[in-house]
């Protein structure tokens, strides 16, 4: 349209102003849209051209992207390899270490079902047992009725090769449960720990508790066997609970049996330093008789364990015989003393004083076995801020207490 307008223009202005003929002046006017429609073409093929450079410079940048995209990828690809390949030899090494302890505490079993052993003379002999006091007095929980588990009229040898058969069939078909019991912040009661308990279950589901097999076991060398299957039940606790409660400790016990134990202790020991993560969760503790008695072996084990990150814990403990510094050395992080003994006081310390000496070396005192508001209000007054025992809580299977842990709010 404005091209014609122009054209027209073109011509009479020629024609009318400078006198040429219509002919002449019909061309000028030709020529003069020619030349318009150059222009325009011109014009609209330079937009175009910065348009389609805009368009290529877009299309660079999204290459670049694109490349750089690729290259992360690629780098994420040969990272997510090489984690993957040491992440598999580590479960690998891990798996090979734990199904050697098993394969460990299955020969335990099977040679202590079929050995022969001396036993007591009558049943009540057994059950009054005292070989490991601390796990017979956590063995019954409050209310509950132990089970006749066998026939009254069996005799030891029987009653015997009846309960080693029990435990040979419970540890095959994973019959061997977690308990644990919590251990807790003064004054506030706010969990801050737990400590693992066993419990097995024959055949029919019913509870055998160690009050009825623990001197049998004891005997028969089976005690540690079981100290070494609670190890495995807290690590699987542990692994379900993964970052959640942070600072929350399992105490688990390990028996003089288990440390005298020359195929299973220097497993445990490679076991554990290939499970180093753990190390801020699992708590190891030793009766105090051990702990005095402790072997150079035994000594050094634990020491590479306590390089590696893991605190220990003595407990059983008779007399307030302590001493703080050593301990500390020894990489222990706790001692847990039962109330009556704690509130007896007998040995060189004055339990006023016991907290303070162990804080000074970075150690924390549990006092344990508190069945009554009395013994809360009388080891308040020396300053105790960890205990233990039915009045805050029984025993109770890992599940719930692991449950009951997923959903406390208050962090201890």
């Amino acid at each position: 349209m404005t091209g014609g307008i122009l054209a027209v223009a073109a011509s009479l202005l020629v024609h009318r102003l400078l006198g040429y003929d219509p002919i002449f002046a019909g061309l000028v006017g030709v020529i003069a849209f020619l030349i318009y429609l150059q222009l325009l073409a011109a014009v609209d093929w330079r937009v175009e051209r910065r348009a389609l450079e805009h368009r290529m410079m877009a299309l660079h940048a999204d290459y670049q992207d694109a490349v750089t995209a690729v290259e992360d990828t690629r780098q994420d690809i040969q990272t997510l390899r090489r984690e993957v390949a040491q992440g598999g030899k580590l479960s690998s090494s891990e798996l090979i270490a734990e199904l050697r302890v098993l394969q460990t505490l299955l020969s335990q079993v099977a040679q202590k079902s079929a050995s022969p052993m001396r036993t007591p003379s009558t049943l009540s002999d057994r059950l009054n047992h005292t070989a490991s006091a601390h796990a017979l007095d956590h063995g019954v929980l409050k209310g509950e009725k132990i089970p006749p588990a066998f026939g009254a009229a069996a005799t030891p040898d029987t009653e015997r090769r009846e309960i080693l058969g029990v435990m040979h069939h419970a540890l095959e078909e994973n019959r061997i449960d977690l308990y644990l019991q919590p251990i807790v912040r003064l004054p506030s009661r706010k969990v801050a720990h737990y400590e693992a308990f066993s419990r097995v279950r024959d055949d029919k589901g019913q509870i055998i508790f160690p009050r009825q097999f623990l001197p049998v076991a004891e005997e028969s060398g089976l005690v540690g066997t079981l100290d070494n299957l609670l190890l495995f039940r807290c690590i699987q606790v542990i692994r379900r609970l993964g970052p959640r409660r942070p600072g929350v400790r399992f105490f688990c016990n390990i028996s003089s049996r288990s440390l005298d134990d020359e195929d299973f202790f220097p497993q445990f020991v490679d076991f554990m330093s290939n499970n180093a993560d753990l190390n801020d969760r699992l708590t190891f503790e030793f009766a105090q008789d051990d702990v005095r008695r402790h072997s150079d072996d035994v000594a050094r084990g634990l020491a590479t364990l306590g390089r590696q990150g893991f605190r220990f814990s003595m407990d059983q403990v008779r007399d307030l015989d302590i001493d703080a510094q050593s301990l500390a050395l020894r990489h222990f992080s706790f001692v847990k003393i039962a109330a009556d003994v704690f509130r007896a006081g007998q040995g060189p310390l004055r339990r006023a004083d016991l907290k303070g000496i162990l804080a000074r070396h970075d150690m924390e005192l549990i006092v344990d076995k508190i069945e009554d508001e009395g013994t809360v209000i009388d080891i308040l007054e020396d300053g105790v801020e960890l205990g233990q025992g039915y009045l805050f809580g029984e025993p109770r299977p890992s599940r719930d207490s692991a449950a009951a842990a997923d959903d406390a709010r208050d962090e201890p």
